[in-house]
C-alpha cells in the first residue's frame, strides 16, 4: 500500500473520532470567503440606481452574499475534518501529488494579460490569456492556439462592445476593430 502522509490522509483519528483538517480543503473555503468579502466591499461601493428595490447592486450583491454564506459553511466543514471528495464517475486520485506548473501557467498569462491590456488592447491581451490556458492543459500545436485565441478574443471583444455596448480599450488594434 502508498504511503500517504498525514496531511491528506482520509484516515479517522482514533483519539478524536474525526478526520484530520485537510489544508487544500481549507484553503479553498477561506479563498472562497475571502472572494465573497471581497465582491461585497466592492458591491457596496456601487451606487443606488433610480429604482431601490431593483438598481445595479441587487445581483452582484446576491452574488457576493451568496458566495461569503457559501465560503462561511465549506470553511466550517473543513475545520469539523470533511473533505471534497471526487465524484464516483471522476477518474482521479485524491492521494496523487498536485502539479502546480499548470497553474502557474494560468496564473502567469492572466497577470501578464492583465498588464499587458492596457497597452495591447482587449483583444490581443485577452488573447495572451486564452493562449496561456490551452498551453497548461497540454495544447502544443501553436499555431491553432494563436488563432483560437484571438478569434475567441476578437469574438469577445464584438458581444461586449457590439452587443452589450461597453468600452474596451481596443489597444494597438485601434481603426482596424
Amino acid at each position: 500500500m502508498q504511503d500517504v502522509p498525514p496531511s491528506v490522509s482520509n484516515d479517522v483519528s482514533p483519539v478524536t473520532g474525526r478526520r484530520g483538517v485537510s489544508v487544500p480543503d481549507l484553503l479553498v473555503a477561506l479563498g472562497v470567503t475571502v472572494l465573497g468579502v471581497l465582491l461585497l466591499i466592492g458591491t457596496l461601493q456601487i451606487p443606488f440606481g433610480i429604482n431601490a428595490v431593483v438598481g445595479p447592486r441587487v445581483f452582484p450583491l446576491i452574488v457576493s452574499v451568496g458566495m461569503t454564506v457559501l465560503g462561511a459553511l465549506l470553511t466550517v466543514n473543513a475545520l469539523r475534518g470533511e473533505r471534497a471528495e471526487p465524484a464516483a464517475e471522476e477518474d482521479t486520485d485524491p492521494n496523487a501529488p498536485v502539479n502546480l506548473g499548470a497553474a502557474g501557467i494560468i496564473l502567469g498569462g492572466f497577470l501578464l494579460g492583465a498588464v499587458l491590456l492596457p497597452s495591447l488592447g482587449f483583444v490581443l491581451g485577452t488573447a495572451l490569456m486564452y493562449f496561456a490556458v490551452a498551453y497548461a492543459f497540454g495544447e502544443r500545436r501553436w499555431g491553432l492556439m494563436v488563432v483560437v485565441a484571438l478569434v475567441v478574443a476578437l469574438v469577445t471583444y464584438e458581444v461586449f462592445t457590439r452587443g452589450l455596448g461597453l468600452t474596451l480599450p481596443p489597444g494597438v488594434l485601434r481603426g482596424i476593430i
